[in-house]
């Protein structure tokens, strides 16, 4: 499979830009079919059809477009944490579908968090977490999430 050429705005600790790629995304799908568990949002992603078929194609349009819509959430980060910031709003992450917990996002569900980019949905392709204002008042910068 070709590697994307498509870059994640978000730092890694060194300050350069981290690329995703295909491989990224098979990491996801790796790990959520050893957890047996995929989150809403993976119909038609559980397992690799044989290749040649109207499935794998099938497949690899429903991958593409997951994998494009989770680029395109990744990118609007900076402008989500900047609003939020601007109007000094502290936010929590909230799962959008309760019966059908996902292995990575359960654990960060209800969970307040700062304006770091990496603690802000999408976590992961197909990832429909969201974040909610919790509170009116001002982020208290002392404390740390």
């Amino acid at each position: 499979m070709a590697s994307s050429s498509l870059i994640d705005p978000l730092p890694t600790g060194t300050g350069a830009p981290r690329p995703l790629s295909w491989p990224e995304f098979d990491r996801w799908q790796a790990a959520f079919a050893a957890a047996e568990v995929f989150p809403p949002g993976w119909e038609g992603l559980h397992r690799v059809p044989s290749p040649h078929t109207r499935e794998a194609e099938e497949y690899h349009l429903r991958r593409l477009a997951l994998f494009g819509e989770w680029i395109d959430m990744i990118a609007r980060r900076p402008s989500v944490r900047a609003h939020y910031a601007r109007q000094r709003i502290r936010v929590r992450v909230e799962r959008q579908n309760e019966h059908a917990p996902c292995p990575v996002c359960e654990p960060l569900n209800a969970r307040e968090v700062g304006l770091e980019l990496d603690a802000m949905p999408p976590f992961h392709p197909g990832c429909r977490c969201v974040l909610v204002a919790t509170h009116r008042g001002p982020v208290d910068r002392r404390r740390r999430s």
